[in-house]
């Protein structure tokens, strides 16, 4: 289902005069520099083909033939069709950083490398008299001269300084590479139909074909491509079928969903990266669900944290709430879940397919789930912003996606793109950081937590976590959360805020998981902070009539006798954090700019 699915978004795709997907046979390829020649095969220039992106200098993608992977000791047998790296092209051994001496053992293996590109170019000159172009690169090989004119010219230094450059051929005054004229194109696509490959009935297609023994490795998930699907080991063997042959795929069917993964993994704007985790996602028929994913679920950046969700959010709400369903939301989406396995193959974490309007449901109902107050000062939280809430922080920002589980990143996507409760794990790891940290509930744990218990709820008449402060909330974890918020704030009060440290510092974690033990004390020091509120200045008569207010209405609803628990179960904890934000913040300034993320929300004026 994968492979088809991938086969039909390249069938989509190859269509699409901007899309950078090959026909067979042929690849895209970055490359930098192209030596300029003219027809006897003598050098005219060195021609930079690179482009600017962002603050680089990258090479141009250009469609070449397709290599060969190669490994092994013989590797350097296999040379490119008219294009190769510097090694092949001008005989330059590859060393370890520019400007450093090549070994012995280098020099011997880049004067075979180079052996084998020349011997090659003499095959396909041989068989393609006619084409200017191929005579034109055979000629210049000859000319060891002609070398060392390229190697002399000003911009190859440049060349130098690209680890493994590739280079290509360009026939002076035709405007394109040699290794893209249409005699050579349909030269190699007769040199595919000639290969001695056993056929077989494809599984993608259904249709007899020639199998692919080994896959073509994707890019974009290691440094090195590697495969989808392979098998190698002498343990997989059945059947005295091997490699390939036990799951036959066609030579055209792999070639196509290589470059149409390695398409998506190269496109930024379908692609979501979060720890290990590479999230793919394509539709059937093209629809702008396929670049709103990452803009609804990426982290956004200081500069724009918001970057339109709000709307993007409405949108995909409507079908949650019952509007209508446009009848292009009925074409199937796929979501596909990558993360590597060195030196396997790629690990496949979820595979998720629906139609667009099933999807749009679901993502309506994560956003609905997440939604709390604060949410118009910080906006909608992007996944990664949310679960790194759940890990240790560290200092270098680069490196915190590490802390983050990688089995739970692929839980909590499966849960939220298949409407599924989220993971137990989740909950216990956001409650885990809150003991860790002092009792610090930020706006994306609230967030995180309140979807939780939301999507965790068994029955249907059960009373969902409310967006802002509920008075009517009588579970006592919620009720003992919004009472130890207002024991914090009293004793802010009364030291009017000259405090290094609160109760919350002290006492939160005993308080959410042992009440019985805790707040028999809390309340018997908050009389003490009380009455030396009342008798600060006149403004803060109006603060203790508020507090007292507070503190008698959820001690009245607690229980007649006061009797708190002994103990709270993972649920009741959670509600204690909700309760605890609810009430802590529901006066809070939340209409100022957005603060960095994970700051502190701004707390209530006493």
């Amino acid at each position: 289902m994968i492979l088809q699915a991938l086969c039909e978004y390249y069938q989509r795709k190859i269509k699409d005069p901007n899309a950078d997907l090959a026909p067979r046979g042929f690849d895209y390829k970055a490359i930098p520099f192209v030596i300029v020649i003219d027809q006897d095969g003598r050098f005219i220039q060195l021609k930079d083909n690179r482009e600017s992106v962002g603050k680089k200098l990258v090479g141009k993608l250009e469609r070449i033939p397709k290599g060969k992977g190669r490994s092994g000791s013989k590797s350097y047998e296999t040379a490119y069709c008219l294009w190769d790296h510097f090694g092949y092209v001008l005989n330059q051994p590859k060393v370890t950083k520019p400007g450093a001496a090549p070994t012995e053992k280098d020099k011997a293996m880049v004067e075979k490398q180079h052996q084998s590109f020349i011997r090659q170019t003499e095959q396909i000159a041989k068989d393609l008299e006619d084409d200017a172009g191929v005579q034109a690169v055979y000629r210049f090989l000859c000319q060891s001269e002609q070398i060392d004119a390229v190697k002399s010219d000003r911009l190859y230094q440049d060349c130098l300084k690209i680890n493994g450059c590739n280079m290509a051929f360009e026939l002076y005054g035709e405007g394109r590479l040699c290794c893209q004229s249409s005699k050579l194109v349909e030269w190699i696509s007769k040199q595919i139909e000639q290969t001695e490959i056993e056929d077989g009935v494809c599984l993608v297609t259904g249709e007899k074909a020639k199998v692919a023994r080994l896959h073509s490795g994707v890019s974009g998930i290691l440094g090195n491509p590697v495969p989808l699907a392979s098998i190698n080991a002498e343990a997989y063997k059945s059947y005295g079928k091997e490699q390939g042959m036990n799951f036959p795929v066609s030579e055209q069917a792999m070639d196509e969903y290589a470059k149409a993964l390695t398409y998506l993994l190269k496109n930024s704007d379908q692609r979501l990266q979060l720890g290990d985790t590479t999230l793919v996602c394509w539709s059937q028929k093209g629809h702008t669900l396929e670049k709103d994913v990452k803009r609804l679920f990426a982290p956004a950046t200081e500069d724009d944290p918001d970057r339109g969700t709000d709307k993007l959010v409405d949108r995909y709400k409507s079908p949650f709430t019952g509007a209508a369903i446009a009848p292009d939301d009925q074409q199937r989406f796929y979501i596909l879940g990558l993360a590597p396995n060195p030196p396997a193959r790629i690990a496949i974490r979820f595979w998720m397919t629906g139609t667009v309007a099933e999807f749009s449901q679901k993502i309506g109902q994560w956003f609905q789930d997440i939604d709390i107050t604060g949410r118009a000062k910080f906006g909608y939280p992007g996944i990664r912003r949310l679960l790194l809430s759940t890990a240790l922080r560290k200092k270098d920002k680069k490196d915190e996606d590490k802390n983050i589980s990688p089995v739970l990143v692929g839980e909590v996507y499966r849960a939220i793109f298949q409407g599924q409760p989220m993971p137990e794990t989740l909950l216990a790891a956001v409650i885990r950081r809150l003991r860790a940290e002092k009792g610090y509930v930020s706006y994306e744990r609230a967030c995180l937590i309140k979807a939780c218990l939301n999507r965790r709820k068994v029955d249907p008449i059960e009373k969902e976590v409310s967006v802002s402060l509920d008075k009517t909330e009588t579970n006592i974890g919620y009720r003992l959360g919004r009472l130890f918020a207002v024991l914090e704030l009293l004793e802010q009060a009364a030291h009017e805020k000259k405090i290094n440290s609160t109760i919350r510092d002290r006492y939160y974690s005993s308080a959410s998981s042992t009440p019985g033990v805790v707040f028999p004390t809390l309340i018997r020091r908050s009389s003490f902070h009380l009455n030396k509120v009342r008798k600060q200045e006149k403004p803060a008569i109006k603060t203790a009539v508020s507090f007292d207010w507070d503190f008698g209405a959820i001690i009245h609803e607690l229980s007649p006798e006061i009797n708190f628990p002994s103990y709270l179960n993972l649920k009741d904890q959670g509600l204690f954090a909700i309760g605890y934000y609810h009430q802590k913040y529901q006066r809070a300034d939340f209409t100022k700019a957005p603060s960095k993320q994970g700051e502190q929300p701004e707390e209530v004026e006493a």
